[in-house]
């Protein structure tokens, strides 16, 4: 999603991931790390790229030549970032990538050929994950296809404690792929905060002869235990933990194997966020937009039926929000969104989603609720709102007063689909908010019609 120009030396410092290195590679990374020539270092990275093509950790998109012109691209296995590097040679070409699709393996050491760093299937299982748009479904791939490869009997990805306010916590798709309660997770949370603090993977051949299990786990703490980083760049997302029954059940390449699916993991986390930013923002409210709301809703449903646990659907509308535009002005109108769309999230649960419905209504979705609850978390809101001064911005009028009317329904309690849950909460419920008088919570049972 970003277009950001770099430097040569940059470039090298942040695409080009090191533990994939051989001698060799690391011979000539590390000489170019202390070069000051630009030229040369830019030379030398798509060189060492395009070793680790080969090695699978890299894609190569494209390469074209024009005017003695090369335009190269890559896309980064690792982060998922794609890199397009444009150089004129200067009296000799650069290290020429193959002109054909199929990477050509470089010479190592003592005329060797390097092997890929993993089989190939799975690295063209790996370039397929990233082509595809929806996290889950990319994750799903993933996940089928490492399990193919290391024999783990659960594989769980857990967001640092870290991010609870932070979007990547709310990354709801994440539940759909990896379906580990926070009570059943093996690793002691001060191993996490290890993994999670120097972006080291950790490898606990038998948890039963590790005292940092034993004491948290007591007899239960048994099998083998793989603690990989979600790292993106300089950025831990949290951990993937991959269990075992069995002692001693990963070798080394099962542990590189984990430690690269974390990192790969972490790169569709960080490309689903920047396409979050993009097109799931609502650009008034600063909160997420009708188009996120909509696909929410649906997976949300989805969940329902699966678990056959309820959720809760809330339509909340600005009292008399025309006459504040009208007074005040549309700037004024559009602050004060911000901060009913920041209330409304702050008094929702951590899973709850707050999105702009429409105009001055904000749809907010309560996965896994009781109906009490879902009436608490209406009232916190309303309440909140309520004894509340809002800024303006307007010198004559610097704050002032804003209610909300909210109405709710439940799936599947009231509802059977998602648009006549739409329905009751919004055309029924919350109409009888205002009817009532404006500034309550209504739900469709409370209705006439409910």
């Amino acid at each position: 999603m970003r277009r950001a120009r770099i430097s040569a030396s940059e470039l090298l410092d942040r695409f080009i991931p090191t533990e994939w290195l051989d001698e060799e590679g690391l011979e000539l990374y590390r000489s170019l790390v202390a070069s000051k020539d630009e030229d040369r270092v830019l030379d030398g990275a798509v060189r060492l790229l395009e070793r680790l093509s080969d090695l699978g950790c890299v894609e190569r998109l494209s390469r074209t030549e024009a005017d003695g012109v090369i335009s190269l691209r890559y896309r980064s296995l690792v982060t998922l970032d794609t890199i397009s590097i444009t150089t004129r040679p200067a009296g000799r070409p650069p290290a020429e990538p193959p002109p054909s699709d199929t990477p050509a393996a470089s010479p190592a050491p003592g005329g060797r050929v390097p092997s890929p760093a993993f089989p190939t299937p799975f690295l063209e299982a790996v370039a397929a994950s990233s082509r595809r748009v929806d996290l889950a479904g990319a994750l799903n791939h993933l996940y089928d296809h490492a399990r193919d490869m290391v024999g783990f009997d659960h594989l769980a990805l857990f967001m640092s404690k870290g991010l609870s306010n932070s979007p990547a916590a709310n990354l709801s798709e994440l539940e759909d792929v990896y379906r580990w309660r926070a009570e059943d997770r093996r690793a002691p949370l001060a191993l996490v905060g290890e993994v999670e603090a120097t972006g080291e993977t950790v490898s606990v051949s038998d948890l039963s002869q590790d005292p940092r299990f034993v004491e948290t786990a007591g007899t239960d703490a048994h099998g083998s235990l793989i603690v990989a980083p979600l790292r993106a760049e300089a950025y831990v997302y949290g951990v993937l933990e991959a269990w075992s029954k069995r002692p001693g059940a990963y070798d080394e390449n099962d542990v590189r194997l984990i430690a690269f699916v974390a990192r790969f993991a972490a790169g569709l986390i960080k490309r689903r966020l920047e396409v979050e930013e993009l097109i799931f923002v609502d650009q008034t409210s600063q909160i997420h937009n009708r188009r996120y709301f909509d696909e929410q809703l649906a997976r949300e449903i989805e969940r329902c039926k699966r678990t056959g646990r309820p959720m809760a659907l809330l339509i909340a509308d600005l009292d008399g929000f025309k006459q504040v535009n009208d007074t005040l002005g549309h700037a004024a109108g559009d602050s004060i969104l911000r901060q009913v769309g920041r209330i409304l999230t702050e008094n929702a649960r951590q899973l709850d989603i707050v999105a702009r419905f429409g105009g001055e209504e904000f749809g907010i979705i309560l996965p896994d609720v009781t109906r009490e609850t879902a009436r608490a978390v209406s009232e916190r809101m309303r309440s909140t709102v309520a004894t509340r001064e809002f800024v303006t911005g307007t010198a004559f009028q610097p704050t002032c007063e804003v209610t909300v009317s909210i109405g709710g329904a439940l799936y599947p309690l009231d509802a059977q689909s998602k648009s006549d849950l739409i329905d009751k909460a919004d055309r029924i419920a919350l109409y009888e908010a205002k009817r009532q008088g404006k500034n309550r919570v209504v739900f469709w049972e409370d209705s006439e019609t409910g």
